[in-house]
C-alpha cells in the first residue's frame, strides 16, 4: 500500500529535524531483522540517548539536501548512493556523536544480519563497517574537555619548571665563562 503524501510530510519534518540536530548518523541496512531485533536496537538507542529511524532512501537523500549536508568525502567521492540504497534505518547521536556506532557494532557482533552501512560525524562521511568503527572510537565532547583541562591544569607547573630553570643555567654559564676568563 502505497504511502499517502501526509504521512511522506511527517516523515520529511521527522527526519529534517532529525539530521538538523545530530552530530553524527549512521546508517544500517536491516534486511532479515525481526521485529524483537529492531525493538531491541530502539530500546539500546534511547538507554544513550539516540533515536533509531527507518526511513525510505528518496525521503532521506531529500532531507540531506534540503538540510544541507553533503555525504562528499575529501577525495570529492559521494557517498550518498551508497549509504542510501537497500532497506536503510538511521541512528542519530546528539550529544555523544559515537554513541549510535558504539551501539550498532556492539549489536551487529551477536546479530549478523545488522548491515552497517556507514554514516557521518559531523560533515564527514565513512562508508563500512570500518568507517562505523572510526566513528565509534571518537572521543566525547567531554573527554575532549577533560584533555584541555588537563593541559591547562598542567600549564602552571610546567612554566614554574622553565622559570626556575634559567636562572640555574645563567648561574652555570656564568660560573664556566669566569673559569675560561681566568684561565
Amino acid at each position: 500500500m502505497p504511502t499517502s503524501r501526509a504521512k511522506k510530510e511527517d516523515a520529511v519534518a521527522l527526519l529534517t529535524e532529525r539530521f538538523g540536530a545530530c552530530q553524527s548518523a549512521v546508517f544500517i541496512d536491516y534486511r532479515g531483522l525481526t521485529v524483537a531485533n529492531m525493538q531491541e536496537i530502539r530500546r539500546e538507542m534511547r538507554a544513550v540517548g539516540c533515536h533509531f529511524v527507518v526511513a525510505k532512501n528518496r525521503l532521506i537523500r531529500l532531507v540531506l539536501e534540503k538540510v544541507g549536508l553533503s555525504l562528499t568525502d575529501f577525495a570529492g567521492q559521494d557517498h550518498t548512493e551508497a549509504l542510501t540504497k537497500g532497506l536503510t534505518a538511521v541512528a542519530f547521536g546528539y550529544d555523544s556523536p559515537n554513541a549510535p556506532a558504539e551501539v550498532l557494532l556492539k549489536l551487529a557482533k551477536t546479530n549478523d544480519k545488522i548491515g552497517l552501512k556507514g554514516g557521518f560525524c559531523a560533515t564527514t562521511p565513512v562508508v563500512g563497517a570500518a568507517g562505523v568503527e572510526r566513528i565509534a572510537r571518537m572521543k566525547s565532547k567531554e573527554e575532549y574537555l577533560a584533555d584541555v583541562v588537563r593541559i591547562l591544569k598542567g600549564a602552571p607547573g610546567r612554566i614554574r619548571l622553565i622559570a626556575g630553570a634559567a636562572p640555574r643555567k645563567l648561574m652555570a654559564l656564568r660560573h664556566v665563562l669566569e673559569a675560561e676568563s681566568a684561565a
